[in-house]
């Protein structure tokens, strides 16, 4: 991960995390492996260092076997050294590790084979690098980066001919988190369309220091001197650039043609697709007000950006969190049913998951103290709820899947960053382990064992983790991760009939407090209207309809009406049946 040096404004590069792990995947003996013996932690080296012969990276068990190989006088004195540091080569660059303690020694014939800790850094032992642009306020570049058919886009924040930073959206850094199997390539597009293209290596993702946004490190890997070169024309003429946006006199008052604003002719639209959009969007802003979707939107990026520290190997920080807690306990508090209401709304620009996670979050935070947990308990159960899900990010988008069914390279992934949030909450002693337990660890166990991660049977569960599975699998049932999404009548049925594996008495509390159709549930009236219930009373009554369609009216003047009140409700007739959430 890149740290900034606060003393000097210097940039170095530390490997960490998923780059740390691709950098040993990538290295072996033939590229240069050596390993050097050092007298304390503090990194002074004790001898030389040695060659290694060969070497096996063991996931399972996080540590590195390595083989020396000399004559008995050597190997009797490597032995004695408990302390030792990685050399490797990446990206032709020397790098070091952190000092490494000796788990095991095995002597063999004229070979010594020692058993390291995993490393947690590697960090360049020598600096080769070009002049940096920092890119400022002044100017915006857009730059698409291409992963496995996926683009995401971002904007520079800076540049140079053998790199870049790249400002991300927290959401779409998540892309970057799992395994990448195609090269990674990037385009820059410049103001009067000319666009640039280079193959690169992520060097580091970490959120901004501000925890606004996520950046990413990118190294370019030019394929020749002639390529590398015109890289560096480029970085001058973006240094021009930026020297002239930001000069207040204006003395240098030539623009780069690069930055000579491309003119093109927006593309039309036909009246009736403008219409169309217009109406869709009047009301979806209906139904997810402004000040929600940007609440929603910063709670979804704040817990983006926590993933990333655990994606690069750091702690989750606490100083962001406790206050994403308290901000979604005010918002349930004080508007639970417009923040479940807007949580159910179509919303692509944020994760799967992370959205999955606050929609349970919603219908199971107000329900954990009805049973039996007090008030004062709702900052760690908040915690353990927001946090217990975040583990499926590093393997998929889909938030409701069966981590047994996923390949072992896979499910041990998954598992090692889920230990990663255990022991980050097993920091802050505010969180008693019985909740974090029942919260994150036994969210998805099931009463008959056939759950996960341990298959504990229902007289090891508690209320807390039957609870969390109700609220989770129903989610998952209404909005169609897996199968066609169900109508939630459907949904309480099918759980109903699998009560070996979730708890009746708890979808019963779920249904009286929500209701037989809670909110987003389209409600189809004996008048012949088509409704959206968006309010319910406390025992889950309906108490405002917004209208979609109707029988008897144009949509233009039925649409996004809102009918409220027993009377109101009356006059569109009886309740014919349901669809599915909007």
């Amino acid at each position: 991960m890149q740290k900034k040096n606060t003393a000097s404004g210097s940039i170095s590069d530390s490997l960490t995390g998923l780059v740390l792990r691709r950098a040993l995947d990538a290295a072996s003996p033939k590229t240069g492996i050596k390993l050097q013996a050092l007298l304390n932690d503090k990194q002074e080296a004790g001898a030389e260092p040695l060659v290694v012969t060969s070497w096996v990276i063991d996931r399972k068990k996080n540590c590195l076997k390595v083989q020396l190989q000399g004559d008995s006088e050597e190997i009797n004195a490597w032995v004695r050294w408990t302390l030792f540091r990685l050399l490797i080569k990446h990206r032709n660059l020397l790098h070091e590790s952190d000092s490494l303690a000796v788990l095991h020694t095995e002597l063999g014939e004229g070979t010594l084979t020692l058993t390291l800790e995993m490393p947690s850094q590697l960090t360049k032992v020598f600096n080769r690098e070009f002049f940096r642009i920092d890119i400022g306020q002044h100017l915006k570049l857009p730059i698409r980066l291409h992963l496995d058919g996926v683009d995401i886009v971002g904007s520079l924040e800076d540049f140079s001919a053998g790199g870049c930073r790249v400002a991300l959206s927290p959401q779409l850094a998540l892309q970057l988190i799992r395994t990448i199997n195609a090269p990674l390539s990037c385009t820059i597009t410049f103001p009067n369309g000319q666009a640039i293209n280079a193959f690169f290596e992520m060097s580091y993702l970490t959120p901004e220091d501000n925890f606004l946004y996520a950046v990413v490190g990118c190294h370019f890997l030019h394929e020749s001197l002639q390529a590398e070169k015109k890289f560096l024309n480029y970085a001058f003429e973006i240094e021009r650039e930026v020297a002239r946006l930001s000069n207040v006199q204006r003395t240098v008052r030539e623009q780069s043609k690069l930055f000579e604003i491309a003119h093109k002719k927006p593309p039309s639209k036909t009246p009736s697709k403008a219409v169309a959009n217009a109406r869709s969007a009047t009301l979806t802003k209906l139904l997810m007000p402004p000040a929600y979707a940007t609440k929603i939107q910063l709670i979804a990026d704040q817990l983006a950006l926590q993933v990333l520290l655990l994606a690069m190997r750091q702690t989750l920080d606490p100083k962001q969190l406790k206050p994403l807690a308290i901000d979604l306990i005010d918002v349930l508090d004080s508007s639970g049913n417009a923040a479940r209401l807007a949580l159910h709304q179509p919303n692509p620009s944020i994760n799967p998951v992370i959205l999955h996670t606050l929609r349970v979050i919603s219908h199971c935070f107000p329900l954990v103290f009805k049973i039996g947990i007090g008030r004062g308990m709702e900052l760690p159960v908040m915690m353990s709820l927001l946090l217990h899900d975040l583990g499926k990010l590093f393997v998929s988008e889909q938030p409701c899947f069966n981590p047994l069914k996923l390949m072992p390279d896979k499910l041990r992934l998954m598992k090692q960053h889920q230990i990663q949030v255990l022991r980050a909450v097993g920091g802050l002693r505010w969180i008693p382990p019985s909740i974090g337990e029942s919260l994150m660890v036994n969210a998805n166990e099931r009463l008959d064992g056939s759950g996960y991660p341990r298959g504990l049977q229902q007289d090891k569960l508690d209320s807390l983790s039957r609870l969390v599975s109700v609220c989770k699998v129903l989610d998952c049932l209404v909005h169609g991760y897996n199968d066609p999404a169900m109508r939630w009548k459907d949904a309480y049925k099918w759980v109903h009939r699998h009560k070996h594996w979730f708890d009746f008495d708890l979808l019963q509390r779920f249904i009286k407090a929500y209701g037989l159709r809670p909110l987003g549930s389209q409600v189809v009236y004996s008048e012949g209207y088509l409704g959206l219930v968006t309010d319910v009373d406390k025992q889950g009554e309906i108490t405002e309809i917004t209208l979609l369609k109707s029988t008897k009216h144009p949509i233009a003047i039925i649409e996004g009406r809102r009918v409220r009140g027993e009377v109101a409700l009356a006059k569109l007739g009886k309740i014919k049946g349901t669809l599915g959430v909007h």
